[in-house]
């Protein structure tokens, strides 16, 4: 990568700026300064992204950036520009680049902390769409104040048409499942309406009686069969037969009272004849979030978003070349400053969605994909659609 402006060029760190660099970081600064070896970390790890300014006389600006795998963050860590080459917007330009390398690795949010004296920068970030979050007392080496600040980056992904799909915030703690099917079914039924009334009905028909801890969270079989009770054809892919939560509960009480219910809705969906694969579900992810027909809903561990490490249903909404996107009808999952528009279509790196996917120590995924039933089909059109028979 390589920007040219009127005497000056913007291009990716090398390892030759190793000596340039750390001559510039103690030029710029008189404390909180990088050291060589941290230098010649971030010149090679795949969790930075590090841009430098050339001028004709040597390097005069850098900025780098760190992202946090797993959540939606990243963080402005360092920008320091000569005070011979300031004025000269290279500031921005390094700003603006990092915001695009972050979005392309699916990066929603970028971050950074400022020392509250530091007015012109403070004035750079404000125009530049950040806004402060926190006040953070003795954050540097001088004992001085660090405002963070945050912005929302644009989505860097031309090519992507988000489908319609309605966003729902789920009224409690453990009703994830029933908001996250009202979605799906909303997305490809515009006149499902979503509400309270029916979030807790489906949340009775689903329910588990016990989670690992709190109230019952909803089944994926449950869910499937109350999809199909509203008119939807689905299929079920799990990595594991029989009892999926009990893993996580200590109580055995609680134990057997979960493996009594799991049993029952397994029972259930044999009855119903619903489709339930056991096998990998990330392999149909593109195909079907993608599909103008169906909806997928999928359980995330919330783990690598808020440590919790609670099982959490979502919506997938579409998926790129990096990206998979998402309906999250908890705000609370994210780290990010609460507002609607944040939890609508949000995007995760490819690489972070697949770790998210696993839930506990045997690592127990589950997804749903939903059709609208079409009641012209017999029978045999069901089965030899590519609503496939189950395994």
């Amino acid at each position: 990568m390589t920007k040219q402006e009127s005497g000056w060029v913007l291009r990716s760190a090398e390892n030759s700026d190793l000596a340039a660099l750390v001559a510039l970081e103690n030029s710029c600064f008189t404390a909180d300064k990088l050291s060589r070896r941290s230098f010649r970390h971030y010149l090679h790890a795949s969790n930075a992204e590090m841009v430098v300014v050339q001028m004709a006389d040597g390097l005069v600006a850098y900025g780098l950036l760190l992202l946090r795998r797993g959540t939606l963050l990243t963080r402005l860590y360092s920008l320091a520009v000569a005070p011979q080459a300031r004025g000269q917007g290279m500031a921005e330009a390094i700003i603006g680049y990092l915001e695009k390398r972050a979005s392309k690795r699916g990066k929603r949010y970028m971050r950074l902390e400022v020392a509250e004296h530091n007015l012109s920068a403070i004035r750079l970030y404000t125009r530049l769409g950040f806004e402060p979050f926190a006040i953070t007392p003795h954050y540097y080496e001088d004992d001085a104040t660090a405002i963070r600040m945050q912005k929302t980056l644009p989505l860097d992904t031309p090519d992507i048409q988000h489908r319609l799909c309605p966003w729902y915030q789920q009224s409690t703690a453990f009703t994830c499942g029933p908001a996250s099917l009202m979605m799906a079914m909303g997305m490809i039924d515009n006149g499902i309406i979503l509400s309270q009334k029916e979030e807790f009905a489906i949340w009775r028909e689903a329910n588990t009686v016990y989670m690992t801890s709190g109230p019952a969270g909803t089944h994926p079989l449950g869910l499937a069969m109350a999809a199909m009770d509203r008119g939807f054809d689905v299929k079920v892919y799990l990595s594991h037969e029989g009892p999926l939560f009990v893993d996580g509960v200590r109580n055995e009480h609680k134990r057997q009272t979960l493996t009594a219910v799991e049993e029952q809705f397994f029972s259930q969906a044999e009855v119903r004849q619903v489709p339930v694969f056991y096998s990998g579900w990330l392999d149909i992810l593109d195909t079907e979030a993608n599909a103008p027909d169906s909806a997928l809903m999928c359980l995330i561990s919330t783990y690598r978003l808020d440590r919790s490490k609670a099982p959490h249903w979502v919506v997938v909404t579409g998926t790129d070349e990096h990206c998979v996107y998402i309906h999250d009808p908890d705000p609370d999952t994210d780290t990010a400053v609460s507002r609607v528009l944040d939890y609508q279509h949000v995007p995760i790196a490819k690489e972070d969605f697949q770790r998210m996917t696993s839930y506990g120590k045997r690592r127990v995924q589950a997804a749903i994909v939903l059709r609208r039933r079409q009641p012209e089909l017999e029978l045999i059109d069901l089965v030899n659609s590519d609503l496939d028979v189950a395994v």
